[in-house]
Order: structure tokens, then sequence, then C-alpha cells
């Protein structure tokens, strides 16, 4: 979908992937067979990673640099505040009638059916307009904001093919092995333990440890208002490797825990440290990686970013359970140290500062590159 979205518009596919997103959440009340679900949740699925590919690069195409990371943050934030809600609606709902799991499944329609009504007289993308030509669109579209085509923000940034192998020519390589590996670096770990919180925090030593996944759910949200509150400020570099590091620590030492027999509440706190760290790099998903891509395959960059993650989400939801009953707590734990490591050294490798800086600027062939924090002090 990411794909499509370069090619013929933000807002076109933001619609129709919202109109597959309620269709198949609407079915979930009719399923009676396992493949039902199956299949409607792989439509779920393509609608939501569509939604990664399209939302944030139309929020971001229409503000200002140097609020930038605020409103796209902001959006991962709700993320955060979404995944709580799911999290508790769906403990509460099925504690009390497990016997509605269908009605659970279907509330997705809900925030569907809102989010279709707000979407309604969406603009087109002012930054899509200019780069397909259709600049009196885009003119007015911008006049709605008190901005022009003229503005730096909104400038063309140079032509590209809107092609798949674009993110794969020298010049954009190396940004789409950045996005992808730090991306996939934060849900690999993320996804296998918050699935499988509660069974983590049971080998642990809790004694309700589905509470205390609640409890971790909401410590992941701080640490997201924190990164929405520091990502201008203190720019988005920071925010993803020193949180990377981080994560890596207090992992190791939820593994080590065993056998340095540290009490049980060091190690929940620690545990918890590692949720409050994904929490504040967990908002730069939604702000880097449509800002390092030019605006002809800014969606298309993201798409695949979004897609690699996935990969490793799924990987990781899937090898974890295995990998607590045939290896033990600590040395799956080890494994997910590691890749907060490789996600640390990429970062630190190749991520820029984008922070306060156009898109035509930061997506430009010459605007950022794998070299950029050295390359600061001869004027890059």
């Amino acid at each position: 979908m990411g794909y499509w979205t370069d090619r013929i518009g933000r807002k076109t596919m933001f619609i129709v992937d919202l109109l597959v997103f309620l269709v198949a959440a609407v079915l979930m009340l009719g399923v009676t067979q396992l493949w039902h679900v199956v299949s409607l949740g792989v439509l779920l699925g393509v609608a939501v990673g569509g939604d990664y590919a399209i939302g944030s690069p139309l929020l971001g195409e229409y503000t200002r640099a140097q609020d930038r990371g605020h409103h796209l943050g902001l959006l991962e934030l709700l993320w955060n505040v979404g995944y709580v809600l799911s999290f508790l609606i769906g403990f509460v709902l099925l504690r009390a009638h497990p016997e509605l799991w269908r009605v659970e499944l279907a509330t997705a329609a809900v925030p569907a059916i809102v989010i279709l009504c707000l979407r309604h007289g969406l603009p087109e993308s002012p930054r899509w307009l200019v780069a397909q030509g259709r600049v009196d669109e885009a003119t007015a579209s911008l006049a709605a904001v008190g901005a022009t085509i003229h503005d730096e923000d909104y400038r063309e940034d140079g032509s590209v093919p809107t092609a798949f192998r674009s993110l794969f020519v020298r010049d954009y390589l190396a940004r789409t092995v950045f996005v992808s590996v730090f991306w996939m670096c934060i849900v690999v770990p993320y996804f296998a333990l918050a699935f499988f919180q509660s069974e983590v925090l049971g080998v642990i030593g809790l004694e309700d440890p589905i509470s205390a996944a609640l409890l971790g759910t909401l410590v992941a949200l701080v640490g997201a208002a924190t990164g929405w509150l520091l990502v201008d400020r203190v720019g988005r570099r920071p925010l993803l490797v020193i949180p990377m590091f981080a994560t890596a620590v207090f992992l190791a030492v939820v593994a080590l825990s065993g056998t340095l027999h540290l009490p049980v509440a060091v190690t929940v706190v620690c545990f918890f440290g590692y949720l409050l760290f994904y929490g504040v790099m967990s908002i730069l998903p939604g702000v880097y990686p449509l800002e390092v891509f030019p605006t002809a395959i800014r969606t298309t960059g993201m798409g695949f970013a979004s897609a690699m993650s996935r990969v490793g989400a799924a990987i990781g939801t899937f090898l974890l359970p295995v990998a607590l009953g045939a290896f033990g707590l600590s040395w799956t734990l080890a494994v997910l140290v590691v890749v907060c490591l490789v996600g640390g050294v990429v970062s630190l490798r190749l991520a820029p500062e984008t922070a306060r800086r156009s898109l035509t600027e930061t997506g430009s062939i010459a605007g950022v590159g794998p070299h950029l924090v050295r390359r600061e002090g001869n004027h890059r």
C-alpha cells in the first residue's frame, strides 16, 4: 500500500485502506470457523500495515519542520494509548463475558467508523500534489493553513522514480537499511515480550502477572509521552541511540537475575525499565522513516520499513514461547539483548539528525546520509 500511495495519492489510499479495515472488522461478528478468523485477521493486518505507510507521511507532509516531530510523535503516542486501552478492554470484557469474543474482535469497527467520518473532506498532501505537477491544487490546499508552495517546508525535493528499486540505489540504500533495521530491532523484543508479558513476569516470580502486565503497558505509555515531549527538543538521534543501548542493559540484568540471585523487585523494576525506554524510542518509527526519503518514494520507503518490522514482530511473537520452553528465560532474553545491541550499533552508525529540518532538505540526496554526524563539521 505504500507503493500505491506514492503512485495514486495519499488521500485516496487513506480512504481505501480504512474501508478494508472496516469491512473486515464488521465481518468478525459472523465468524464460525478458525479459517474465518485467520482470513479476516490477515485482511485486517493488511489494512493496519497500510495505515503505517499512509498516515504518518500524510501528516508529516503537511506539518512544518519546527514542530513535525511533535505532531508525528503525538500520532505514535496515541498508538500506545490505543494499545493500553485495547489491553484493558480485552481484559475486562473477556474476564466478565468470555462468550463475547466475537464482539471483542468486531470492536475495531467502532473507531474505524469514527475515523472514516473524520477523514471526510481530508485534503491531499501538498507535497505529493507538487510532485505530480498539480501546483494549483497544492496552492489551494496550503492556503487553508496559511502557507505557500514557495515555503521551504513544501518545495519539491527532486526527482526519483516511484519504484521499489529506488529504495536500493546507492543514494538511498543506507537509509533503507537504517530505517528497516532500527524499526525491526525496536519491535522484535517488544512484541515478543508484550504479547507474553504475563508469562514472562510469571517466570520472574510475580504472583499476579496479569495485573503487572497491565502496569507494564502503562509504563511504556509514560515512556512514549516522554519521547514525544523531547523529540523536537533534543532531536531524533539521541532519542534512538541512548534508549537502544538502555533497553539492552535492562534486559541483560533481567536475563542475569537468576544467576546473580537478584530480588524479584529488582528484576521487575529492570523489566519495567526496558519498557520505559522502549516507550521513549517507540515514537520514532512514525517519524524517522518518512523524513529520510523524498516525496516520490516516501510512502514506499515507509511501507517497506514497516513490512520489515512486522516480519521481526512475527518472528519475535512466534519464537518467544518456543524459546522459553526450550531454553528458559535467561537465554531467551540474551537473544533479545543482542537484537537491542544490533539496533544500537546500526543507529549509532547510520542515524542522521533530522529535527527542525524541512522534508525538502532531509529527503534530498545531499540532505542526510550515513555519515552525516561526522560531516557536520564540514557544513553537511
